[in-house]
């Protein structure tokens, strides 16, 4: 794996975003993956509209992509990287730290367009809404 594909990338994806939809598509399935609390970010968006079409469009998006778990390490790089985003004044949501925090241990690039988390340190970064 290679990317990490944020919330906000996905959302764009199953909203016809053409840069987006392009670089998804053109991506090999081994080169990217979404973290499982981007799956329970669209899960809530997809509840909160009852929208069967939004429902169906995630379930097939989530159905050829790889999901990573939030495991140990990451929820304590995403505990101590909200901790230290704090301190420096810059609020950032918990599930963003999450999916930073993921993209971090395992030395992925994080697909993003959410300007919070160009602030993290050491986190790789490309926004796909600006790719050519």
């Amino acid at each position: 794996m290679k990317f990490l594909l944020d919330t906000c990338t996905v959302s764009d994806y199953l909203r016809g975003v053409d840069p987006v939809v392009r670089r998804i598509q053109k991506a090999k399935p081994s080169e990217v993956a979404i973290s499982a609390v981007t799956v329970m970010e669209l899960r809530y968006g997809a509840a909160r509209r009852q929208s069967t079409k939004l429902t169906a469009a995630i379930d097939g998006f989530l159905s050829g992509i790889t999901q990573l778990p939030v495991e140990s390490e990451a929820a304590e790089q995403a505990g101590l990287l909200r901790a230290a985003m704090d301190t420096k004044g810059h609020s950032i949501a918990l599930a963003d730290c999450q999916i930073a925090a993921t993209a971090l241990v395992h030395g992925l690039i994080l697909v993003s367009s959410d300007t919070d988390l160009k602030r993290v340190p050491k986190l790789k970064i490309v926004d796909w809404r600006a790719s050519r």
